[in-house]
This record gives structure tokens, C-alpha cells and sequence, in this order.
């Protein structure tokens, strides 16, 4: 059974953003979007705060699917609501004396999880204080729909709108350039924390090349 998420593009120490799907102990869907890391070929991590259905139902059953699809609605219903069960294929997990899991009917690829090590702790940060749960969990089943999948990255998003807005800085107003060398501070952020070598050195040169313009960042 295929474990190996290089398979579809998911590599160590890189994070990626994924829509989670659980059910409950009742039956019910949960889904929700999330910023997974890969820790190795077949182990993930998730940081989840205390309090929503997900890190619940993770809980209660100790198993998860992780959904790969850049589809811009599934994630925004799945920030805003529920995604709706039309949207959503159950299976049988066997490995769980036969308990049921839903993965995303038109998800590129996904993965089926199982939790092992759950510790929680209390995060501090600009975000807000909360008990965090940090999960680490297995990979005990990968399925590729799409052999075209491109898991999502926030990384290349952020580079691309910084190159979209260092192209037009020389012939807007400075209150314009103000605004763009701030968000070229967030795409920064973004990238160093998030992104892979070839983003990292991407913004890298963008910023020494704003520099040497005499811009001030």
C-alpha cells in the first residue's frame, strides 16, 4: 500500500495547505483547512488549537484524512462552514475495526492518517493564547486521483504577488510604494517560514534588488 508522499510532491521540513476531513463519533462530517508540515515521507505534524470539531474528532478517533486539492471553494466552505456531504466521499477504514472516514469526492490526491503522539501545550504568539495540540501521525494509506497533483504552497503566492508589485513600484505614487514594500515584508515572512530554497533565495534576490533601487526595507 503506497505511503510515500514524495509520490505526490510532498517533501520533508516543507509545509503545505490541506483540508482535513473527520467524522465524529455520531456520523457527522467535519472538514476544515490547515497548514500541515511533512516530517518525513510517510509522518506528518499539525499544530491544531484547542476547541474546534477537528483536533475533537482527532481525538475521539485518532485517525484523519488529509485532502490535496487546490480548488479555491473547498477551501473557502471549509474556512467558513462545513463543507456540505455532496462534496464529500465516505469509505470504510478497515484498519479501525471497519470505522468510516470522507475524503473530498474531487480532491487531487488524499491521505489517511493515524495519530501517533498527541502532546498540548499553551501557544503564545501575535495569534492569540490558546492550548495547541502538536500531532504527529502516519501515513497508513495514500491515494492519487490526479498523477498531476500540485499540493498547495502559500510560499509561491506570496513570491508571485511580491514580483507583481516590485514590477509596477517605479511608476506608482509613494504612498503606493509604501504599501507595497510592506507587503513585500509579509511575503518575506511568509516565504522564510514556509517556503523551499529555491522561494527562500527568490525573495532574497528581490530584496537586494530593492535595496540597490535605494529603497528602504
Amino acid at each position: 500500500m503506497e505511503t510515500d508522499l514524495t509520490k505526490i510532491g510532498m517533501y520533508k521540513d516543507q509545509q503545505y495547505e490541506v483540508i482535513i476531513t473527520t467524522i465524529d463519533k455520531d456520523g457527522n462530517s467535519n472538514a476544515a483547512p490547515f497548514g500541515l508540515r511533512v516530517l518525513e515521507d510517510n509522518e506528518v505534524f499539525l499544530r491544531i488549537f484547542e476547541g474546534g470539531n477537528t483536533i475533537k474528532n482527532i481525538k475521539d478517533k485518532g485517525e484523519f484524512i488529509v485532502n490535496i486539492t487546490n480548488d479555491p471553494l473547498m477551501f473557502t466552505l471549509s474556512t467558513t462552514n462545513t463543507i456540505p456531504e455532496k462534496y464529500l466521499t465516505r469509505i470504510s477504514n478497515k484498519t479501525k475495526n471497519n470505522g468510516e472516514l470522507a475524503y473530498l469526492t474531487d480532491a487531487d490526491a488524499y491521505f489517511i492518517c493515524e495519530v501517533k503522539s498527541l502532546k498540548t501545550g499553551l501557544r503564545e504568539d501575535d495569534i492569540k493564547s490558546s492550548d495547541v495540540n502538536f500531532i504527529k501521525s502516519e501515513v497508513v494509506e495514500l491515494n492519487i486521483k490526479n498523477k498531476c497533483v500540485i499540493p498547495m504552497n502559500r510560499a509561491i503566492h506570496a513570491l508571485i504577488e511580491a514580483l507583481v508589485n516590485y514590477s509596477r513600484i517605479n511608476i506608482v505614487d509613494e504612498n503606493t510604494q509604501k504599501y507595497f514594500l510592506e507587503r513585500f515584508l509579509e511575503s518575506e515572512r511568509v516565504i522564510k517560514r514556509v517556503g523551499n530554497e529555491k522561494e527562500k533565495e527568490s525573495i532574497k534576490i528581490l530584496k537586494e534588488d530593492l535595496i540597490n533601487q535605494g529603497f528602504e526595507i
